[in-house]
């Protein structure tokens, strides 16, 4: 792969070609700007998990121009700041992203139907009432994008409608 020093005219320089080719800087190893056949330009770092011998990491920061060379490198220096202290950032983003699908509003709902709701005697009914409103409209929607505001919608909506 080709290694030069990155600055804002060289990444802009850079050319497509038939596949993925990724562009290394020259001052900070493991940091470059990988390039698209559509011409597509994102940030990346590649390291090791375990040290010497062990398999490599990518962690993908952001395309270029929503994220600015300067903010790509802090980073990048960041990223292998936490390697450095024996963190594995991709490996927490990865979790990360799964927290989010793990925590749908489907699958918690039903954790509380079968844990809180069934020591309480309106529990058939609160249950029965959050499967047919909640569930339909947020089945699939993580609890951690839904705001403030969507639930009081949601409430107010339902109060208007006269529903209990």
């Amino acid at each position: 792969m080709p290694r030069l020093k990155l600055t804002k005219s060289a990444i802009d320089a850079l050319p497509k070609s038939a596949r993925d080719v990724v562009y290394w800087d020259s001052g900070c190893p493991g940091f470059g700007v990988k390039v698209t056949p559509k011409g597509r330009k994102v940030f990346i770092v590649l390291y090791r998990a375990g040290g010497a011998g062990s398999r490599l990491r990518k962690y993908t920061i952001g395309p270029y121009g929503r994220v600015t060379l300067h903010q790509a490198r802090v980073a990048a220096l960041k990223i292998f700041a936490a390697r450095a202290e024996g963190k594995d950032p991709a490996a927490e983003k990865l979790q990360t992203r799964r927290r989010l699908v793990a925590d749908r509003v489907e699958d918690l709902i039903e954790l509380f139907i079968t844990e809180h709701l069934s020591k309480k005697r309106s529990a058939r009914e609160i249950s029965r009432l959050l499967r047919r409103e909640v569930v339909p409209k947020w089945e699939m929607r993580s609890i951690h994008e839904i705001g403030k505001r969507e639930v009081i919608e949601l409430v107010s909506e339902l109060t208007a409608r006269g529903a209990p």
